[in-house]
Formats: C-alpha cells, structure tokens, sequence
C-alpha cells in the first residue's frame, strides 16, 4: 500500500533529476530561478546553462554629454550591471565560452575586467560600445581570453594597440566582425599586426 502510495504521489520539483531540472532550466532566466531554493542554486551552477551568456537584452540608462566618454551612466543602471555580472560569474564557474553584450551596454573597465578574471576560457566574445572601455581595460582582459576565437566588436579609432593583442595571445583566433566603418586605415592596421594570416572570417556589419 506504501509503495503504491508512494509511486502515485506527485513529485516535488527539488526532487527531480538533476538532468531534467536544466533542461526545463535552458527555458528560462537563471538567475530568477537562482532564487527560488539551495536546490535549483545548486542545478543554477551547471555548466551546460553557461556555455553562452546572453546579456544583448540588457541596455544601460544613460545620457550624452559633450565630453569623454561622451556618456554619463545612471548610477543605478551601473550597479545592476555590476549585479548581474557577479551572480552570472558566480554561477557560472568559469563555463561561460560566449559572452554577447547589447552595444549601448556601456560597460566600464572594471567590469570588464572582473568579467575576463572570472571566464578565462572564453571562445567568443561581442563586445558594447567602446565609451568607457580603456586600453588598460581591454589589453588586460584580452591577454586573460588567450583561447578567444572570435570577436565582434565596434570600429574603434585607433586599432593597433587591440589587434596586437589579439595576435600575440590569441592563438586560436580566427573570425573578426566589425560594426560600422571598415577603412583603409583599419585593413593597414590587421596587416601589421600579422592578423590576416590567422582570420579564416573578416566581416564588416552596417
């Protein structure tokens, strides 16, 4: 009778496989099912729901102003940035192999930084806005990302100083997409740098 009882009895979901529980997972927003019990926390950290982190959804509040970085963050806006990025890192474990950030994202140095530190093994990175993104902040993330294979990236005034980081310790590096201008000056640029040689994808994205 016990046992009949118990195989009719409907089944909690803390107590559902593992398996089954990140597969309903991959449906939904990790980080409010993180939330809800020690158990789906502990399911919240396979590596499997890490492989991507899709933050494209996520746009800074901001303004323009006339001055570098010509645009000012709401604070607010900064610190939930800041927030999602420790409980995603947290998480996550280091399994994140692509990470995609919306281009009105304004993501400064330290977060950028502090994302590299803690996702060394990323293969394919897209990155925001270059505002208040230094060259402190991405040579130092780009010498951790040494297994990155491809980047899409906004044009940048002065590209030397990236792509020589790229080709010095980025061995895997093979794919390269730009969003906006792609000039003469910037195709100079990949030539000197020996970058060419290892790009099997050079796209420019209007």
């Amino acid at each position: 009778m016990e046992e009949e009882y118990e195989s009719r009895r409907m089944r909690r979901w803390e107590e559902l496989d593992t398996d089954i529980l990140v597969r309903i997972f991959l449906k939904f927003s990790v980080f409010e099912l993180a939330r809800v019990c020690s158990v789906w926390r502990t399911v919240c950290r396979h590596p499997i729901l890490w492989k991507t982190l899709e933050l494209s959804h996520m746009r800074s509040s901001f303004i323009k102003i006339p001055l570098e970085p010509y645009v000012y963050v709401e604070r607010r806006s900064d610190e939930s940035l800041t927030r999602i990025l420790k409980l995603s890192m947290n998480l996550s474990g280091g399994n994140t192999r692509t990470l995609a950030f919306h281009f009105n994202l304004f993501l400064s140095d330290d977060q950028l930084t502090y994302t590299a530190e803690r996702c060394p093994g990323l293969r394919r990175l897209v990155l925001p806005a270059w505002n208040r993104i230094k060259k402190t902040g991405i040579c130092k993330a780009i010498r951790i990302w040494k297994d990155l294979e491809s980047l899409t990236m906004p044009s940048i005034a002065n590209p030397p100083y990236l792509f020589t980081e790229i080709a010095n310790n980025c061995n895997n590096f093979k794919e390269l997409k730009i969003m906006g201008p792609f000039e003469i000056f910037f195709a100079d640029t990949l030539i000197a740098a020996s970058l060419t040689s290892k790009l099997s994808a050079l796209d420019a994205l209007r």
